[in-house]
């Protein structure tokens, strides 16, 4: 069994790249972009690279065999897509870049050949699967709760990604919007409004600008009961 700091500290952004960068190759194969917010990256099945978050933040849609859309977010120094199993990378999908953000382009049979030599107890691979993991966890959870609660546990994860000011109160990611929070709670619009405005109602929640904030985070937990909310 691992342990949960060796993967994460193994599988950093500063490491993957100094392993990268091993090879005298790296720029022939791997490639840097800057993009503004707003730009949407289209993914098919046919996938020979793989795309690591440098900054800014992603959110990754994507649907499988079944046509359901599933959604999550990429935050910096994490692999956005790393198509390890081929059967088994979704049929198709789409990555839109929620602020300005720079990400690698990676060559995969350049990766898998480094890792190889380099990584042999597949830390980054492991790292990579047990994020994943994670992620798959947060999906089933959302189709298992009501449309309501989908709209505060989405709150809950995006408040992995803001300014925790205090042991209550957390400033949310500037791209938070109600578009997003809908998309994300996996409802219409109109509902994830009306379901924020009770919660500014009672004090939980400030959407009057932005950034958002969370003024009563302990109340969402409590209210939910989901124990083991990961950080992504």
């Amino acid at each position: 069994m691992y342990s949960k700091e060796t993967l994460e500290s193994y599988a950093t952004f500063s490491n993957i790249l100094k392993i990268l960068k091993r090879d005298p190759r790296f720029n022939e194969y791997c490639s840097q972009t800057r993009v503004p917010a707003g730009t949407s990256l289209p993914l098919n099945k046919e996938r020979d690279v793989c795309y690591l978050l440098e900054s800014g933040f992603v959110k990754y849609n994507f649907s499988g065999e079944d046509g359901l859309c599933n959604y999550y977010i990429v935050y910096p120094g994490k692999f956005i897509t790393l198509p390890i199993v081929e059967e088994y990378v979704p049929n198709t999908g789409e990555l839109l870049f929620l602020n300005q953000s720079v990400y690698w382009t990676i060559d995969f049979e350049f990766l898998r050949k480094m890792l190889f030599n380099e990584d042999p107890r597949n830390y980054i691979m492991l790292q990579f699967s047990v994020e994943t993991r994670y992620k798959l966890y947060v999906l089933a959870t959302m189709r298992n709760i009501t449309a309501e609660e989908r709209v505060m546990f989405t709150l809950i994860r995006l408040a992995n990604f803001g300014m925790h000011v205090s042991a209550n109160r957390v400033d949310l990611p500037s791209f938070v919007t109600y578009n997003i929070v809908a998309e994300l709670a996996g409802t219409s619009k109109s509902f994830a409004t009306l379901t924020l405005k009770n919660l500014r109602d009672k004090g939980i929640l400030d959407s009057s600008k932005r950034p958002w904030v969370i003024e009563d985070m302990s109340f969402l937990q409590d209210t939910l009961n989901i124990s083991d909310i990961p950080s992504f």
